[in-house]
């Protein structure tokens, strides 16, 4: 049976999650900073009432850091039962994996790391996706310091 994915890239390299771990994506907008924050926690926003904590993967993920912009797009998600969100350069993308597109994360080349990944999904012949496994995005300490945001 088919999964599909949200595709989305960070620093040209694509990403996908589930798609029923998404609650809605939006536009870029200002992020309030929070003092004492460890660095990829980015601060809070408020949607519509309530306030949500936001990260950017590209930090957890080490990948050099960037200026926001107005084409950016935050993605709100479903992280071990916590509601937050995520910022992204750009939705490209809803994906349905079918089950012989898709690589489990231990058949990946040593020397990658394979904490938050589902596996891999193939997209046509050349194009392929890292599926990341958003509960296990975050360590039980991140998630604490996030609840305490």
């Amino acid at each position: 049976m088919a999964t599909q994915y949200v595709v989305f890239s960070l620093n040209e390299q694509r990403y996908g999650i589930e798609i029923f771990k998404i609650k809605e994506v939006f536009s870029y907008r200002e992020i309030t900073p929070l003092p004492h924050v460890k660095g990829f926690v980015k601060g809070i926003i408020n949607l519509r009432g309530v306030i949500l904590p936001v990260f950017d993967l590209r930090e957890k993920f080490r990948l050099p850091p960037t200026e926001y912009g107005r084409f950016h797009v935050i993605i709100v998600v479903e992280i071990a039962g916590r509601v937050m969100g995520v910022v992204a350069d750009e939705i490209s993308d809803v994906l349905e994996i079918q089950p012989e597109d898709f690589q489990t994360a231990g058949n990946l080349p040593p020397g990658i790391s394979r904490e938050f990944l589902k596996g891999v999904g193939r997209k046509g012949n050349n194009e392929m996706v890292i599926l990341l496994d958003v509960d296990r995005l975050l360590s039980q300490e991140e998630l604490e310091m996030v609840d305490a945001t």
